[in-house]
């Protein structure tokens, strides 16, 4: 096809006046229409939240393609996997709209060949990319094309400390080893170890893997901010700082003296404000470093006499109370500022007087950095296993290195394009200035929206394009998106009053003004709705005094949010619910940090409000019944372990209380005084100990039961794989079923099913061996590495949890955003090394401060800690990026909402009302406040506390505990829960346990293959229960009785002996009919034989009808099944596309069917049921939809008509196989 000309400048702008004329419903905005259809140049695109950058980007690519550019001749980079599986769907339906609306043939051969090559052009993440190109050019740095990603964290620590290991034991033994010592026991601090050491190498080399050229950073940078330490410069803006903060204190207490201080006559602290007052008046016109010292010193002096109360007002007349008030606030101020400024000249003198020595040092950690980061890449060259940071930079070396190859690319590609542009890092920045001709970048995104940092993403590298576009003559052209087409006028509005307020280029990193307020896009967004109003609702009551302290939940690493936030949430959603009919699944809870969702799923399942978390609670390997599972796996790897035992025998599996516990812990013998408590519990048994009186019969027949089937684990763990053993000790113990019946009980099941699959992918690792799985799993919890989350069939009308970083790129009706209280993490700012890109490391120095003393046991010298003026710079750098960071976050989570915005938090009103929030400079807030303050709530408050006059678009609304009495809190009526009547027919047999691995893989090609198949969704049967019902037993759809009553269901005892149930009964009976060799005679020899093989108790075994068995082979379709053997299928998983009555949505519904039969006129169908029955009749009728929805998927894959269908009853008085018609 020919390729055409794009469009003009001019022709643009009359494509706009048209668009801006046309009566069309949706238009699209001028901006819009010239970020589609601009070229020439380099365009970035600053498209704020709603404004439709996804829509303009892919009416780029479609513009391109129908000029004649091929989808290949087009780089797409996008942020995540997702993202780039969206946008190849979406680009197929438009291409496709395309196709079906052109008449030239020629457009219609190139639109579907561009249809046909979407599935393999590069539209990717980054990290895709550059391993294609590692693949094919690899071999230019002599590395092989086969290669894995090391993407287990746990992998990563052993070879990384494996390597570390060697690199230190070089370095000690080397020619340097006293140096090396020296530096080494800097970086360890009061640890007696090298954990701090090497965890601050590894932190370095995490950071050097974020930078293009970690070589040229190492050897530029990381000394850069030491080595351009001015101290010149340093004692001089101290001294400006002390002169200023003196005058300033002077006209303070000079004010005093001369106004209100005349209200308290001869007050004693009067006199100690004069003697301040001689003293900076003693400072010349212009003071030298001596006198600002010396005065700076005396006052300090002053203000510490009297232990620190000589300035203090201390009269109490009530008439005078708010003077004093105002006096001691102001004043402490004052003195405290002055006395930081002393720490400071303190510091400063220590600073340098040791610089020198530091040089050295750090000399020598970069050489260790060197040589470990080259140790390591060698050793995972050697392994063929990269991370992508190595992948990355193996690419940008071939670029660099072999120009042809660069040329290649740039050839190929007609335009480079990037999405979600503000979150890329500099790695990833080089590669898009490799692959441009210089000339061909198109890069989309905004800067508010900037939430990375973390993964070292730096809004920076947009900031400076945002900037240097704006100038004349710069290469390339910026164009704005402030149009929103997601949300109302009230939540713009809102959005906007808090960041014009809030966000400038010092605090905040740009200036949130005209260019980026948010517009609302069209007439519906712009109707004013006043009950939509955003509110600021803060909980001021007594619910949370029992919650436990801050510091508790700080070292647990999750956040909690207060019981009172949690209610008022309720209350509101209650009354959204129930007053203005607003679905559950059009609300969100949003959080800024992964929380501890427990206290908000307990009170919300407690209000029957249904709700779904998503990825926000800690991952599932913490969750108290894994928990159990993983003390489980210890006591059987190593019984003599206490802690994990006793954790196993008080768990609900075996219901030891803490009397029998202590009992038994009093087993001992005379000659032994340290007895593991395991011994105690065989001794105990034995009764040969001390104290064998306590142990009576009830207690002797459950320790005999436990250690029976601890014995039982175990043996089979010598012998099965780790996933055999979980689900054995899941059936002994009924533990899977028993997690079902508890609140959230199938997140509960899900998360140990999910921990059967991580020992499963663990052993096709070519790992072995519980105590190893163990030790992975205790490095995942410890490291929280753990990144996997499980996936659970959601309610579909369910409130929604998640944290903000999930909600990127969503929109919901009605957004909550919780915790506006909570501090922002701030350990970034306190670590023993902190980096910046531009300055590199900033450390703390540990220097040896001689000791002068006529004592003879005093110490020669004392380790002195000495922040570097490095470390302090890097220090305020890191501050105002997490500050700028922290104040994206909440614009990305206010510009989730459509309708209405909730922000949620926590505070004492009198408290709050009386703090001070500073003044407006330049209607910001005041920028030194704005450093300070730690949480979203501080900044919502002083916005409208400073900016009271003004009208903002949110209101503050405290809510106390009688806004929240149980009487304004009525639940909503509890719905019956289905799963009662699943429960007691569930079976965990060897056959689910393998259709569960096929569902999963059935889950896996819909989700690889659904642009090629247009599925919406896969579906397990429970999910389309509702249109099936009747439905069947586990081997068929689904479990569900179709009678209304309630069952007779009973949770199992645990440490007693269990009843052989139905289910268990037919699961082995299915087993059995798989197992049978019908290629030989049936006979009972041949059925005890492959009894022996099925894996039941044999109380299970006794109940199975071996006669009834034998019967059948001898019935007609018994024989023909013997005779076709070969054509028979058993045990035959199927997946078959449906369509939802209700939505006319399409969906797969997946099973496993007993057997069936091919014939060259027709199938025959058949299904073993053991259920108990009166008249065959009953279960015909049970059945009947089971076998019809298996007869359509034999139909449409065999293509045969005619499928008989048998079923055969195994549970009646005599055999029966009855055709169903």
């Amino acid at each position: 096809m020919i390729k055409q000309a794009f469009l003009t400048r001019e022709e643009i702008k009359a494509l706009q006046a048209q668009e801006t004329a046309s009566t069309k419903e949706q238009k699209r905005t001028p901006e819009q229409i010239d970020a589609i259809y601009s070229s020439g140049t380099n365009i970035l695109v600053s498209a704020s939240a709603g404004s439709g950058k996804t829509f303009v980007m892919v009416q780029r690519i479609l513009d391109q393609i129908q000029r004649g550019i091929s989808i290949q001749e087009l780089f797409i980079s996008t942020f995540t996997v997702k993202a780039a599986g969206e946008l190849k769907e979406r680009l197929e339906s438009e291409l496709g709209k395309a196709l079906q609306a052109s008449d030239d043939p020629e457009l219609k051969q190139h639109l579907a060949r561009q249809i046909a090559d979407v599935a393999t052009s590069d539209i990717g993440t980054m990290d895709s990319f550059t391993q294609k190109v590692l693949t094919r050019y690899g071999y230019l740095l002599g590395l092989a094309p086969q290669f894995r990603i090391l993407q287990n964290a746990s992998e990563q620590r052993l070879l990384q400390n494996e390597v570390f290991q060697a690199v230190f034991d070089r370095y000690y033994q080397g020619e340097h080893q006293e140096a090396f010592v020296q530096m080494v026991k800097n970086f360890t601090g009061q640890r007696k170890n090298l954990s701090l050491f090497k965890e601050q190498v590894y932190q370095i080399y995490d950071f050097l893997q974020s930078t293009s050229d970690p070589e040229k950073w190492l050897e530029e940078y990381f000394l850069k901010g030491y080595e351009e330490t001015d101290f010149d410069q340093l004692e001089g803006e101290l001294m400006e700082s002390i002169q200023q903060a003196l005058y300033e204190a002077e006209n303070f207490f000079d004010f005093h003296l001369s106004n209100e201080g005349q209200a308290f006559g001869k007050a004693k602290y009067l006199e100690a404000v004069q003697e301040l007052l001689d003293q900076i008046a003693s400072l010349s016109e212009r003071p030298n470093k001596e006198q600002l010292t010396s005065v700076l010193k005396a006052v300090v002096a002053i203000s510490r006499a009297s232990n620190g109360g000589a300035l203090t007002n201390r009269a109490r007349k009530e008439e005078l109370k708010d003077l004093v008030t105002a006096y001691n606030q102001e004043k402490n101020l004052h003195i405290n500022r002055l006395r930081d400024l002393e720490n400071q000249l303190y510091q400063l003198e220590f600073q340098q007087s040791f610089h020198q020595e530091e040089g050295p040092m750090l000399s020598l950690l970069r050489d260790f950095i060197r040589d470990f980061s080259q140790s390591y890449l060698e050793r995972k060259i050697q392994e063929k296993a990269y991370e992508f940071g190595d992948i990355s930079h193996f690419a940008i070396q071939i670029l660099e290195q072999f120009p042809e190859v660069k040329q290649a690319f740039q050839e190929r590609y007609h335009e480079v394009m990037v999405d979600e542009y503000q979150d890329t890092n500099h790695t990833q920045e080089r590669m898009l200035d490799l692959l441009s001709n210089g000339h061909n970048r198109f890069m989309v995104g905004d800067i508010k929206q900037s939430i990375y940092r973390f993964r070292q993403a730096d809004p920076q590298i947009f900031n400076d394009k945002f900037k240097a576009y704006q100038e004349e003559g710069a290469d390339g052209r910026l164009i704005l998106l402030k149009e929103n087409f997601r949300s109302h006028v009230e939540v713009l509005d809102a959005t906007n009053d808090v960041f014009r307020h809030l966000m400038d280029e010092e605090v905040g990193e740009i200036d949130y003004n005209q260019t980026h307020y948010l517009v609302a896009g069209s007439d519906k967004q712009r109707m004013a709705l006043p009950q939509h109003r955003a509110e600021f609702l803060l909980y001021d009551g007594s619910q949370d005094q029992e919650e436990k302290a801050e510091d508790e939940e700080v070292a647990s690493g999750l956040e909690t949010v207060s019981k009172g936030e949690i209610l008022l949430v309720i209350k509101e959603i209650l009354r959204l619910h129930r007053v203005e009919k607003v679905p559950f699944k059009e609300i969100t809870l949003l959080t800024a940090t992964r929380t501890r969702n427990d206290a908000i799923l307990e009170a919300f399942d407690q209000y029957q409000i249904p709700i779904v978390a998503d990825s926000g609670q800690a991952h599932y390997l913490e969750s108290l019944e894994v928990m159990v599972m993983l003390d489980t796996l210890r006591t059987i790897n190593n019984p003599l372990h206490d802690y994990p035992l006793v954790a196993l025998m008080k768990s609900p599996m075996f219901d030891f209380d803490e009397d029998e516990l202590a009992r038994i812990s009093l087993q001992s013998l005379p000659e032994q005084k340290q007895v593991a408590f395991y011994h105690k519990v065989q001794l105990a048994l034995e009764q040969t100990a001390e104290h064998a009186n306590l142990i009576d019969a009830k207690l002797l027949a459950k320790i005999e039961n436990f250690l029976k089937v601890l014995s039982s684990w175990r043996a089979m763990a010598k012998t099965h794989s780790l996933y055999d053993l979980l689900w054995r000790i899941y059936e002994d113990r009924y533990y899977y079923d028993y997690v079902g019946a508890l609140p959230n009980g199938a997140q509960r099941q899900a998360n140990l099913y999910a921990l059967t699959l991580r020992a499963n992918d663990y052993e096709k690792a070519s790992f072995k061996g519980l105590s190893r799985f163990i030790a992975m799993i205790d490095k995942v919890i410890e490291n929280e590495h753990d990144l996997a989350s499980v996936p659970l069939a959601a309610p579909k009308d369910a409130v929604q949890l998640m944290t903000v970083h999930k909600s990127k790129g969503l929109e919901f009706k009605y957004v909550f955003i919780l915790n506006m209280d909570k501090a922002f993490n701030r350990k970034d700012q306190s670590g023993p090394i902190i980096l910046s890109r531009q300055k590199g490391i900033g450390f703390k120095y540990i220097a040896n401060l001689p000791v002068e003393t006529e004592n003879p046991v005093a110490p020669e010298s004392i380790r002195l800690k000495i922040e570097t003026p490095c470390y302090q710079g890097n220090v305020e750098e890191t501050k105002l990026a997490t500050i700028s960071e922290q104040m994206r976050l909440l614009y990305v989570a206010m510009t989730r909402a459509e309708l209405k915005l909730y922000l949620v938090g926590k505070g004492r009103e009198d408290k709050l009302r009386d703090t001070d929030w500073g003044t407006s400079r330049n209607g910001k807030l005041d920028p030194e406040k704005r450093k300070e303050w730690t949480s979203y709530q501080d900044w919502l408050f002083a916005i409208q506390d400073v900016f009271a006059k003004n009208t903002l678009a949110y209101d503050t609304r405290f809510v106390t505990d009688e806004d929240l009495t149980p009487d304004q809190l009525e639940p909503l009526e509890k719905e019956k829960d289905s799963r009662l009547d699943q429960l007691k027919d569930v079976r965990q047999s060897e056959d689910i346990r393998r259709a569960l691995d096929i569902l999963e893989n059935v889950d896996r090609l819909n989700q690889l293959y659904a642009p090629a198949i247009h599925l919406p969704s896969v579906r397990t049967p429970s999910q389309i229960k509702k249109f099936y019902e009747p439905v069947m037993d586990a081997n068929g759809v689904q479990i569900m009785d179709a009678k209304t009553v309630t069952p007779d269901f009973e949770l199992p005892t645990f440490g007693l002996e269990k009843a052989v149930t139905g289910a268990q009964v037919g699961s082995a009976v299915h087993e059995l009919m798989q197992r049978l060799p019908l290629g030989e005679a049936i006979n009972l020899d041949t059925l005890h034989q492959a009894l022996e093989q099925v894996q039941a108790a044999p109380a299970v075994k006794a109940r199975i009808k071996l006669e009834a068995i034998l019967a059948f082979f001898e019935t007609p379709l018994g024989t023909l099944l013997q005779k076709e053997a070969p054509r028979v299928h058993r045990e035959a998983p199927f997946a078959m596309l449906k369509k939802d009555p209700a939505s006319g949505e399409d969906f797969v519904v997946r099973g496993i069917l007993d057997g069936y039969v091919v014939l060259e006129d027709r199938i025959l169908l058949f299904d073993y049921k053991t259920d108990s029955y009166k008249v065959p009749s009953q279960l015909i009728e049970r059945y009947r939809d089971q076998l019809d929805l298996y007869a359509e998927a034999l139909r449409r894959s065999y293509g045969q008509e005619q499928v008989e269908k048998y079923l055969v009853l195994l549970g009646g008085p005599h055999l029966e196989v009855v055709k169903v018609e």
